[in-house]
């Protein structure tokens, strides 16, 4: 019996067990949301412990609602690089919120790295206080399949994807489409749609 058939069911169970785990995701990210309002009043950029502890949910989240089987070659890695080019609260955070957690079939690990490439790289985390050293380097790699999330208003403005805010005592966020567009990148469109504000034209960035 040829292996084609098998073959298939296997594609397809594959298929359907990555589609209820982002449907799992999507509803445990839009309870969050909607339950999880953080110390503060209006909008800022601040970052006491707390806020940090959700905004690093929120990034495991966008990690586990990006369809990373699509990539080329990604099926040949059992690890999911997170890298960021300084050391900062907010890479803390995440690395503390991802510990034990797998994407898939993969565990995530997280680098260190001042010149990130695609080679060692899938999301690279950049605090606002880092902004605009990052900018050369989100220009090199905006062409890459590499999600970049941005804690703080403005990573949008140097070429990012994603960036966190607080606003009505509330941790949302903020997307570039143009951005994931370059990148290749295949985010669940629901995701998207929970953005604060999805921005559908530049910059990213020319």
């Amino acid at each position: 019996m040829s292996e084609r058939p098998k073959y298939m069911r296997v594609s397809l169970l594959h298929g359907v067990l990555r589609t209820v785990a982002q449907a799992a995701a999507l509803v445990a990210f839009g309870l969050m949301l909607l339950c999880r309002p953080v110390a503060g009043g209006a909008a800022t950029d601040a970052a006491p412990a707390g806020d940090l502890e959700v905004k690093a949910a929120f990034v495991l989240n966008f990690i586990r609602l990006v369809n990373w089987s699509d990539v080329a070659g990604e099926a040949n890695y059992r690890e999911l690089p997170v890298c960021a080019c300084f050391k900062s609260d907010f890479f803390t955070a995440v690395r503390s919120a991802a510990a034990g957690k797998p994407v898939g079939n993969r565990s995530i690990v997280f680098r260190i790295e001042p010149a990130p490439d695609v080679r060692r790289c899938r999301v690279l985390l950049v605090d606002q206080a880092h902004y605009q050293s990052a900018r050369q380097v989100l220009g090199a790699i905006r062409d890459s399949p590499i999600l970049t999330v941005g804690n703080g208003a403005g990573l949008l403005d140097g070429g990012g994807m994603f960036e966190l805010i607080v606003q009505d005592s509330k941790v949302q966020f903020d997307v570039c489409l143009e951005a994931i567009r370059r990148s290749g990148l295949d985010v669940s469109a629901r995701l998207l749609h929970l953005s604060r504000n999805l921005r559908t034209g530049g910059n990213g960035a020319d």
